[in-house]
């Protein structure tokens, strides 16, 4: 069998790596759906872990630490964040445990949670500095 270059074979390859990229995202995007969905929020030592393990993620923290409560986008001003980068990562803390928010209006404000990181430092020396 021969295939012929008609346009619409010309078509469907030019764009086979645009679908290719948009299926990628999808999935990506049902699998952190799936991961968020079923989780409950609260303060797994190995969820605080993998939060913390984003360098941006520890740097918003301090500045919770050390500002206090603020919105989303004053808390992203810093970083250069867009608003909903700013949200990911804030729902992520969030989900760890690490961080409240509460909406007030239209605005999001996040405030530090102080109980959150003496339960790792715990769950840490138990783990690796219990020495016999």
């Amino acid at each position: 069998m021969v295939k012929y270059w008609n346009p619409a074979r010309i078509k469907r390859i030019r764009e086979r790596p645009e679908r290719k990229e948009q299926r990628i995202y999808d999935e990506a995007k049902k699998e952190r759906k799936r991961l968020l969905r079923g989780m409950p929020v609260g303060r797994d030592p190995e969820r605080l872990l993998d939060v913390l393990g984003l360098p941006l993620r520890r740097k918003m923290l301090g500045r919770l630490q050390k500002s206090g409560a603020m919105s989303v986008s004053k808390l992203a001003e810093p970083f250069g964040l867009t608003l909903s980068a700013a949200l990911k990562h804030v729902r992520y803390l969030e989900w760890s445990g690490i961080v409240k928010t509460k909406k007030q209006g239209r605005t999001r404000i996040c405030s530090y949670n102080p109980g959150a990181l003496p339960e790792l430092a715990r769950f840490l020396e138990s783990r690796y500095f219990n020495h016999k």
